[in-house]
């Protein structure tokens, strides 16, 4: 059990590192806003896409996992992706109605932001600590699962915070990496791949792949200097977003993960995924929607710092009651 804990309070600390080099490179003015912007881009339209086609690639088509390659468990990732981010918002919808929160003052925000945890980014790193033996399809699981969730904040989440569906564009979901996702298994799928999967590709997609995540990560530790500047704390807003974030959450998803009848594979993301802290993508909604963007900042920064606690806690909890962790 300790050793548990050991090793998931140590797969967490890259993520952490990440987060303070970006936070002391803006408050030292080494890395300026205008910056943000283009180094996002090349992470999210060209390494994120190209580290998800590696992983896909790779454990269906070069390794050719037989249950991972199936048509059948990656609907069952997807769904399992969209299910998790479904209980993770009525959890936080919940838990701001009791805090009396309206439309207007940060409900559908407070709702969106302690719903959807950082499920891409912070768990990479995760993952590549705990299941880093050679032939693990962990990460490939991930992905196609993340395509769920993908598909959940930019269909019911926009509508969510827009209050209605006048927001949603076809636009929002024809992003690079859910078409990466959606183009690596059509080649799985059809045979093609291993046309396409060959060693300079795979080399190619790979280094550049593994840009994406240390840079998205230090971009994190950018914003995070830059949100908590400029508000003040509401520490009612903070505790709730605790709460329903890290507390709540996580256990009613592991209760969704130990009852569906889904591969271990499967379970052993979403045991992972119920423990992530908050992800910036919903502030984001929230400035561009007319949310209430305060709001959503104070539960991102206060569940991120908290996650540091009990993230390891979660992980082995959910290691010794749904699956476990250990590979």
């Amino acid at each position: 059990m300790w050793e548990l804990i050991a090793n998931s309070f140590l797969s967490t600390i890259p993520v952490f590192v990440f987060f303070a080099i970006g936070y002391r490179l803006r408050s030292q003015g080494s890395l300026a806003p205008e910056h943000d912007g283009p180094i996002m881009q090349l992470a999210m339209d060209v390494g994120y896409p190209c580290l998800i086609f590696y992983n896909i690639m790779k454990y269906m088509v070069t390794e050719a996992n037989p249950t991972v390659s199936s048509v059948s468990f990656s609907l069952q990732a997807l769904a399992c992706g969209f299910l998790e981010l479904f209980v993770g918002v009525l959890v936080a919808w919940l838990v701001a109605k009791a805090l009396r929160l309206r439309i207007g003052t940060g409900l559908r925000t407070f709702s969106l932001t302690a719903g959807v945890q950082n499920y891409a980014f912070y768990v990479i790193p995760i993952i590549q600590m705990l299941f880093s033996a050679p032939g693990d399809p962990t990460m490939g699981v991930l992905f196609v699962h993340n395509m769920g969730c993908e598909i959940f904040v930019w269909s019911l989440g926009v509508i969510l915070v827009c209050g209605g569906a006048t927001g949603l564009r076809l636009g929002m979901l024809l992003r690079g990496p859910l078409l990466a996702v959606c183009l690596s298994l059509a080649l799985a799928w059809s045979g093609l791949g291993s046309y396409v999967a060959q060693p300079p590709v795979m080399k190619a997609a790979e280094m550049i792949g593994n840009v994406a995540t240390p840079v998205c990560l230090i971009l994190f530790g950018c914003s995070m200097y830059d949100l908590s500047r400029h508000f003040v704390w509401q520490p009612r807003m903070l505790i709730s977003g605790v709460l329903a974030r890290l507390l709540i959450a996580p256990a009613a998803i592991l209760l969704l993960a130990w009852l569906l009848p889904v591969d271990p594979l499967i379970k052993r993301i979403m045991v992972i995924q119920s423990a992530i802290p908050s992800a910036v993508v919903p502030v984001i909604l929230a400035k561009r929607f007319g949310g209430v963007p305060e709001v959503g900042t104070q539960v991102l920064l206060a569940t991120t710092a908290v996650s540091f606690i009990t993230l390891p806690i979660w992980l082995s909890l959910g290691s010794l009651w749904v699956v476990p962790l250990s590979p």
